[in-house]
């Protein structure tokens, strides 16, 4: 069984993304890992040559995004960092993940057991997003909670929209995924400030965007934020260390309808441990028995 890896960055340092940490989270479980750097403003590219350049499994793709593809960008970036890899499995990662301490073992175990398996086409990854800094979780409906993180080859399964998720084929079909019981941390939210303010200004380039831009000096306050108690993945504690005082704060508390109908959603998911009508980019299939029929479509 041969495992891949792939993410894709650009900017990363005017953007502050984790991801010389986030690949050297998935490093360990994989036989190759492709990098796929867009053009930037700033050093990116020598950043990531030089964070590895004693790893001979890191292969890094010098390439030029392009902005014909508007919202579809990051997609077909993406696509293009999967179709550089030979392997049975490939693991996404993006910039501003991190895989939790003892995540690998959980993946690696659930490939070789689905390996021959073809009726599973992707796995299923839990996530936590940071919110804020590193101490806050947002756990609203409006964040997903799990998402596909590793999907099977030769089975035409491709980066899905923002490169969220995957669909199969030309039809778009859901992912049919199974829990790997791996963990992702999210950090995209858990960024300095001035990180953010530089990212509205960069997503005007990257999507053409043309609103008026606003100056962020506060996350909005939401429903459902949580404090976080339980460690985070080790590669990435020097990195949060290292921030600490510059996250972006979160503002007060400011009642809308929309919050009001998230704090309903989440008094129902307390009583039932379901969250209603939940929007996934995948099936998910039962681990212990795949329907015949999908094993032989």
């Amino acid at each position: 069984m041969r495992v891949a890896g792939a993410t894709l960055v650009r900017n990363a340092r005017i953007l502050d993304f984790p991801v010389v940490e986030a690949v050297r989270s998935v490093l360990p479980l994989v036989d190759e890992m492709v990098v796929n750097v867009g053009r930037s403003r700033d050093d990116t590219l020598a950043t990531i040559r030089t964070a590895f350049a004693n790893e001979p499994a890191v292969r890094v793709l010098d390439s030029d995004w392009s902005a014909e593809c508007a919202g579809r960008v990051l997609a077909v970036e993406t696509q293009r960092a999967i179709d550089a890899v030979d392997a049975d499995w490939v693991v996404y990662v993006q910039a501003d993940e991190v895989l939790s301490d003892g995540g690998a073992e959980h993946l690696r175990r659930a490939m070789e057991r689905h390996v021959d398996d073809c009726g599973v086409e992707g796995l299923l990854v839990d996530f936590l997003h940071h919110y804020g800094g590193p101490d806050i979780v947002a756990t609203a409906r409006t964040w997903y909670r799990r998402e596909v993180r590793v999907i099977r080859t030769g089975r035409d399964v491709r980066s899905y929209h923002e490169a969220q998720g995957f669909r199969v084929g030309p039809s778009c079909r859901r992912v049919r995924a199974v829990v790997s019981g791996a963990r992702y941390h999210h950090y995209g939210w858990s960024r300095p400030l001035r990180a953010l303010n530089n990212k509205l200004l960069l997503d005007r380039e990257l999507y053409g965007r043309t609103r008026r831009l606003q100056t962020i000096k506060s996350l909005p306050w939401q429903v459902g934020l949580k404090r976080f108690e339980g460690p985070h993945p080790s590669w990435i504690r020097d990195w949060l260390n290292e921030r600490r005082g510059t996250f972006a704060p979160i503002g007060p508390p400011r009642w809308t309808g929309e919050q009001l109908r998230l704090l309903v959603s989440a008094w129902i998911e307390g009583l039932s441990g379901t969250r209603p009508f939940e929007y996934r980019n995948y099936v998910a299939v039962d681990d212990a028995s795949v329907p015949l029929l999908i094993r032989l479509s």
